[in-house]
């Protein structure tokens, strides 16, 4: 991973954790970019509080309308105890590994 790479992360990671959850919240609660930026301990500007509220839309209507992803996370063991984990898709069909 590259520095420019890991500084994108790290301020991503920061963002949510400072603001993300808090916008979606008050966006379900039906709040504008405005009233949330008052109400938020965090500094962040309008428009990005705007851009985070129709990705946040976009996520909401993929998931209604049945796009979200259909798979599941297993957990298995192997011969010496070593934990790994796996994509499986729902359905009961093999991925190939």
């Amino acid at each position: 991973m590259s520095g420019k790479e890991f500084e994108s992360a790290l301020r991503n990671f920061s963002f949510e954790a400072a603001a993300g959850r808090g916008i979606r919240h008050l966006c379900d609660l039906g709040f504008s970019a405005e009233e949330i930026r008052d109400r938020l301990d965090f500094p962040v500007g309008a428009e990005r509080i705007r851009e985070e509220m129709e990705a946040y839309a976009e996520e909401k209507k993929r998931i209604a309308a049945g796009e979200e992803d259909n798979y599941a996370i297993v957990k298995e063991y192997g011969a010496y105890g070593r934990v790994t984990f796996r994509k499986v898709p729902l359905g009961g069909e093999s991925d190939g590994a």
